[in-house]
């Protein structure tokens, strides 16, 4: 950081520049854009880190800003991101042209005087792992592969894309892993030629099969060592290519290109892998966290008014009843039956928001899970950890996928059915301690809605929730039955992410 007109010219990096500052304030608004929480206070503890740490060190500024900014390791991720846009790019030597014609004028042998053998120098950096190395095959592959535009507003994907095909990165991988297990192959006994110590058969010893495995371990390391390096190597040519977007359009227009919400601020039904990868990840911390949420709040919970008992301690204060004294409350678990739409525009969604309500079952006498496409079919025993149920969404996705009676491939969505079947299931168990929820984006494919089920389930049951996918102003559009639904449920909610539903289930009873 030290070479960087940011920076005051002091070699230990101890002084900087006012423009640093705002450098800041904008790294601090772009982690706010996306979710993070980042108050003035910690702006100003920033502020005041940076001026301690070294900055000639790589790692003094980003300690410095993540110590005084982030509040949880789940945003440590995005942290990261934004932080490799604002700083990390800031010593990079090599600059994109910012025209055509400075593209044709320069030469690629003053930045390189001697370019790399790519091939050769790929396969040394995933064998060998050295960092170095890799970081300059990124940035020659980049320069050579991407076929950088200036001035597009893009989050070079396709950059990305690019370099990783004419690298074949994918190729040399596999061929180098493959290699990595020959060993197993090349001789009889998996010995690689090599005679065992200690004979030639082994006899009882059992030094064949020691060896034997200890040259298969040896091969799975090397062949995960390949793995992450390459995965590494893909990680730098992200990075290289960030830093050349930012050479060419700034940090802040860049920024704004790749921002995508956080885990738990993105819509489930739409997530990436990625996010998915991360919101299953937060799935048993919050479960365990709304599990003892709820119960402190049923604990703290009144009971009825106590008369004698106010009326006696209204003596102490002349018969004015200051103190109102109320009965032990009698903690009673309700009931809670589960409706879910899991046809394919909405079948995710289902999976995780069962999944997460299902971890709670000790909270409920009774949690009965229903999914449906045309038919409601009871699914209870796939969530239920105590019946052995799976705790993964996605496999309790794929375990539904083979439940009998749920016609996935040509069926489509009907809710009116679905809810009169549902209703002829638990209509008889249902009293004022039930609670009825029901996922589903009420898209029904034109057919009759039967929401006067619906009335029947609601007068009979203590409350009725319904959580949609779905943005509000598309309730109405098309197909969508909700308007007709909503007046039947004791609320009808726009629940989209994971932080929708925790602000959800914590205001349940």
């Amino acid at each position: 950081m030290t070479g960087d007109p940011e920076f005051d010219g002091g070699e230990d990096g101890s002084h900087v520049r006012p423009a640093l500052g705002e450098r800041l304030h904008r790294f601090a608004d772009e982690l706010q854009a996306r979710g993070l929480p980042v108050s003035m206070t910690e702006r100003i503890d920033a502020m005041r880190a940076v001026q301690r740490v070294d900055l000639a060190s790589s790692q003094g500024l980003h300690t410095a800003l993540a110590s005084t900014m982030i509040k949880s390791a789940d945003h440590l991720a995005v942290f990261d991101e934004v932080y490799q846009l604002y700083f990390r790019g800031r010593s990079v030597n090599q600059q994109l042209p910012e025209s055509p014609e400075r593209e044709a004028r320069s030469d690629p042998a003053d930045e390189h005087p001697e370019p790399l053998d790519l091939d050769h120098a790929l396969r040394v950096a995933l064998s060998d792992g050295s960092e170095s190395l890799a970081r300059l095959v990124a940035e020659q592959a980049v320069k050579e592969f991407a076929q950088f535009e200036p001035g597009r507003r893009v989050a070079g994907l396709q950059y990305a894309t690019r370099t990783v095909t004419g690298l074949r990165l994918n190729q040399t991988t596999d061929e180098l892993m493959a290699a990595a297990g020959s060993a197993l192959v090349a001789s009889p006994g998996g010995q690689g030629g090599r005679a065992p110590a200690g004979g030639g058969g082994g006899g009882a010893t059992g030094a064949p099969n020691s060896l034997q495995f200890g040259t298969e371990l040896i091969s799975r390391i090397e062949q995960e060592q390949i793995a992450d390096r390459a995965e590494r190597m893909r990680e730098l040519i992200g990075e290289v290519i960030r830093e050349m977007l930012v050479a060419d359009r700034g940090e802040d227009a860049v920024a704004k290109t790749l921002r995508t919400p956080l885990a738990a601020d993105a819509a489930i039904a739409s997530a990436s892998p990625a996010q998915l990868a991360e919101i299953e990840r937060m799935l048993q911390p919050l479960q365990r966290k709304l599990a003892t949420t709820m119960m402190r709040k049923r604990r703290r919970r009144a009971g009825p008014l106590d008369v004698r008992g106010t009326v006696r301690a209204s003596m102490a204060t002349g018969g004015v009843p200051i103190k109102v004294v109320h009965r032990r409350p009698t903690p009673t678990k309700p009931k809670l039956y589960v409706l879910a739409d899991v046809s394919g525009s909405v079948a995710t969604y289902a999976a995780f928001t069962i999944t997460l309500v299902s971890a709670m079952a000790s909270l409920y006498s009774r949690l009965r899970t229903f999914a449906f496409v045309e038919n409601a079919v009871e699914v209870t025993h796939l969530f239920n950890p105590a019946q052995g149920g799976r705790s993964d969404p996605r496999q309790a996705l794929a375990e539904i996928n083979r439940v009998q009676g749920l016609n996935f491939y040509d069926a489509r969505t009907d809710y009116g059915r679905t809810l009169r079947h549902f209703y002829a299931e638990v209509g008889e168990e249902l009293d004022r301690r039930s609670t009825v929820l029901i996922f589903g984006d009420a898209r029904g494919n034109y057919r009759p809605a039967h929401e006067e089920t619906l009335a029947h389930i609601k007068r009979r049951a203590g409350a009725v929730y319904w959580l949609n996918p779905e943005w509000v102003p598309a309730w109405g559009s098309g197909d969508s039955l909700m308007p007709v639904y909503a007046p039947h449920c004791t609320a009808a909610v726009s629940c989209r992410s994971l932080n929708d539903l925790r602000r959800f289930i914590e205001g349940l009873d």
